[in-house]
């Protein structure tokens, strides 16, 4: 079965390293190497990642003494969508469902158009209501953190 919504692995890595950078706390500058250590993602790829999270606001990179990548907002501020669209892009089809040759618009629909349209809608907004917080507070990222570092505490609806 296909995957409706196969996001790849830039968004894997992504919600991996930033959810290791929110258990951090507020204001924690983490290097990418740090982090591609602790996620085993490549200290490379990280960091292209890191570089389009950083134009989009999400996080901001810090040279000299201090270097590395900060949050820019509060956890609970970014959202699943916020950081999939800054690695993957938007949630498009530029072609039609039913026919890859053909463009498919409102003004002229295939027969699966507004289901798309539709069924793309429900999942961004369920992406919209997930945040970073979240994410960070259940497993696999709560699992085999680093010594001296605890797991933020779970709220009861999230557990």
């Amino acid at each position: 079965m296909n995957k409706l919504l196969d996001l790849g692995a830039r968004s894997e890595y992504a919600v991996a390293a930033l959810a290791r950078l929110a258990q951090r706390g507020e204001g924690a500058i983490v290097t990418v190497k740090e982090l591609a250590e602790e996620t085993g993602i490549s200290q490379h790829f990280l960091y292209n990642i890191f570089e389009d999270l950083a134009k989009v606001g999400i996080v901001r990179s810090f040279r000299g003494a201090k270097r590395g990548f900060m949050l820019c907002r509060s956890p609970e501020e970014i959202s699943f969508y916020d950081i999939v669209s800054a690695v993957e892009g938007l949630i498009e089809k530029p072609y039609c469902l039913l026919d890859r040759k053909r463009e498919c618009s409102a003004d002229h629909p295939c027969a699966a158009h507004f289901f798309w349209i539709s069924l793309r809608d429900y999942a961004e907004q369920a992406m919209r209501e997930l945040t970073l917080a979240q994410i960070a507070r259940k497993p696999p990222f709560t699992q085999n953190l680093p010594p001296g570092r605890a797991a933020p505490d779970v709220p009861a609806a999230l557990r």
